[in-house]
């Protein structure tokens, strides 16, 4: 069971919170109270769970996917300066077209991104731009051949 520490108090994620999560991962625009029907819930219980979720810092964030249909998208592993702290490198690459998630990863490569472009050439032109940040020293880059979930 998960369980964390919030302000001074222990909260634990029951069996309907994980259900609630896995239903917001399908589709996190459904009403709370469609939510609520599937999991035996009300939609002022079903809103209150889903707050303490955000509260708590289990849900971080409402997102979409966007189906980038004729488009190109890649995983894009990156190694860095080790002088140059990753939070520092992962703003600018927020800053960049075409970057998704980023994310801290261990191993010989310290940041991964998806990079998505509508073409080919324009993946490449993105990647070039990326590669001239100062700290980052070298990529692997993977094109995203299906996408399942």
């Amino acid at each position: 069971m998960f369980a964390c520490k919030f302000m001074g108090m222990a909260w634990k994620m029951d069996e309907i919170d994980r259900k609630i999560i896995e239903l917001l991962r399908e589709n996190s625009a459904q009403a709370n109270a469609k939510i609520g029907k599937k999991v035996g819930l009300s939609e002022p219980a079903t809103r209150r769970r889903i707050g303490n979720l955000v509260k708590h810092g289990i849900i971080q964030r409402f997102t979409i996917d966007v189906n980038e249909s004729g488009g190109v998208q890649a995983l894009v592993f990156i190694s860095t300066s080790s002088h140059t702290p990753s939070e520092k490198v992962a703003r600018q690459l927020a800053k960049e077209a075409g970057v998704g998630f980023i994310w801290e990863t261990s191993g010989d490569m310290d940041i991964a991104i998806t990079l998505s472009a509508p073409d080919m050439g324009t993946l490449n032109q993105r990647l070039d731009k990326i590669r001239l940040i100062e700290a980052i020293k070298k990529t692997k880059t993977f094109l995203v051949m299906k996408k399942w979930r």
